[in-house]
């Protein structure tokens, strides 16, 4: 007769089963229907894993959207200062999201400085109309932990759990379809794949450590919707609490880790900004947010000409830089990084053309 140790462990024992089982499942769905295989933070994400296993170091990280992943260049970054640095930038990252990144990176890395991106649009969004595709492209390729976990769970509401918890959730319309199947299981089967080599869309490549260069070129000839750009002064009437809330949480995070923690602003095509104009009452409010948290912010929008000239060549639209563009942001950052600001920058943006 079986003992109720016995009887416990027996049950014990088929719930792990169960479990194991249901994640094998989710593993293959996911293989089956999600392809990936141009994706840029599938390679982030698993680099910053891979150097960490390797026992490698990292002390300088930058965060933000796709305007940071083209921005800045870790690898000129390091090779002028002699730190090494990450750029674990993300497409649409929003400030949530960012704060659980910042959280993953420390648990791998001894961090001294960390550039967060305060692209403005992003400051300037309800929680509710959030594009969580920005989060699940992270989350999809964090290990298992409790952050992934706490990520998982306070920046999406119950009824997006699925898609979250579930990647292949947002596929399943593709289960049917046995041609795309076929042609995803070829993609995922070939070597470049397994062995994440680097990614190439069109002009743009995936350069290592989260940075993705670009040889495209912005013809402003071609825009002739100016008009439709959405308006700083319209982006300033909506609710910031939602955003600033995990901004000041990345400031605690940094400050009870003793990292250096830097506002930034990689800078658009100055015709774009005076589309949507005045830009100073966007960066105004950026630099209240840092001076009320007491950190430094270098705004690469109000950058003296002499310092950073920038023209269309430098963008692939109007508000990404190419490969050209990051290149000489980089090297200004590492130069005015720590120096009086105005010795760089103007006071407000009208000032540049004055």
């Amino acid at each position: 007769m079986k003992t109720k140790k016995q009887a416990l462990f027996g049950w014990l024992l088929m719930i792990v089963a169960v479990i194991a089982l249901l994640c094998g499942l989710i593993r293959l769905c996911n293989y089956l229907l999600m392809d990936d295989s141009q994706s840029y933070t599938r390679l982030t994400m698993h680099e910053l894993y891979e150097r960490a296993d390797a026992g490698e170091e990292i002390d300088t990280l930058f965060l933000g959207s796709s305007h940071c992943y083209r921005a800045y260049d870790p690898e000129l970054y390091e090779e002028l200062t002699g730190r090494t640095a990450y750029n674990l930038g993300s497409s649409s990252q929003n400030y949530d999201t960012s704060y659980y990144l910042l959280r993953e990176a420390a648990r791998l890395y001894d961090l001294k400085t960390v550039y967060l991106d305060m692209y403005y649009k992003f400051l300037f969004m309800d929680s509710e109309d959030r594009d969580l595709v920005q989060a699940n492209i992270i989350s999809d390729y964090m290990r298992p932990s409790l952050n992934k976990l706490s990520f998982l769970l306070t920046t999406t509401e119950a009824k997006n759990y699925t898609n979250r918890f579930f990647p292949f959730r947002r596929s399943w319309q593709e289960l049917g379809d046995f041609a795309y199947v076929r042609e995803n299981l070829a993609k995922k089967q070939a070597e470049s794949y397994r062995k994440y080599e680097p990614v190439t869309v069109e002009a743009d490549q995936y350069a290592g450590r989260g940075f993705v260069w670009s040889d495209a070129r912005l013809d402003v000839d071609a825009i002739t919707w100016w008009d439709n750009f959405g308006k700083v002064a319209d982006d300033m009437q909506l609710d910031t609490t939602y955003p600033v809330s995990y901004i000041e949480k990345i400031v605690s995070f940094c400050r009870e880790h003793d990292i250096r923690l830097v506002f930034v602003t990689a800078p658009s095509l100055n015709q774009y900004l005076e589309a949507i104009g005045p830009y100073d009452s966007a960066h105004a409010y950026v630099q209240k947010l840092a001076e009320r948290f007491g950190v430094e912010y270098l705004d690469f929008n109000l950058a003296k000409t002499e310092y950073l000239e920038l023209t269309a060549d430098d963008y692939i639209d109007v508000d990404h830089l190419n490969g050209t563009g990051a290149e000489k942001l980089t090297l200004l950052l590492t130069e005015a990084d720590g120096k009086p600001i105005d010795e760089y920058f103007n006071a407000c943006y009208d000032d540049k053309y004055e």
